[in-house]
């Protein structure tokens, strides 16, 4: 699974929980209503020669900041601890809602591990035997 493709699940599965409301990818630019969203880190951790740990926390925000709704951290609660991955349900491993300097703020990490398919090496198909010299002198 890419980072794309979580990032891409978060965007839909905001728009189908708050279909009347704006979902919008944070940028640069100020929007004045909805619900932004926003990449804070990815990282992939190899844990053994084929298998890693990958993580990435996102970072959700309610755009109108002086009128917060009070249900607002437990519809998004709701919405984002478990999420489809293109047919693969992702379960958040933390939901952190925190408010610094008077701005409110979701965090989600999702965790997942990952195994590397190796390619399979050539198996030997058959060991022929030959009498040797040496053998043959024996017999």
């Amino acid at each position: 699974m890419t980072t794309n493709q979580l990032t891409t699940a978060i965007a839909n599965t905001l728009t189908q929980h708050f279909p009347n409301i704006p979902i919008l990818p944070q940028t640069g630019t100020s929007s004045t209503s909805g619900i932004s969203y926003r990449l804070l880190s990815a990282q992939l951790t190899r844990e053994r020669s084929d298998r890693f740990v990958q993580s990435h926390t996102f970072e959700i925000r309610w755009l109108e900041k002086d009128s917060i709704p009070a249900t607002l951290p437990d519809e998004l609660f709701e919405a984002l601890e478990t999420i489809d991955v293109e047919g693969t349900p992702y379960r958040a491993t933390e939901l952190r809602w925190e408010t610094e300097n008077d701005t409110s703020r979701m965090l989600v990490y999702y965790t997942m591990r990952t195994t590397k398919v190796s390619e399979s090496a050539a198996t030997m198909q058959q060991l022929e035997q030959r009498p040797t010299a040496l053998k043959a002198a024996k017999e």
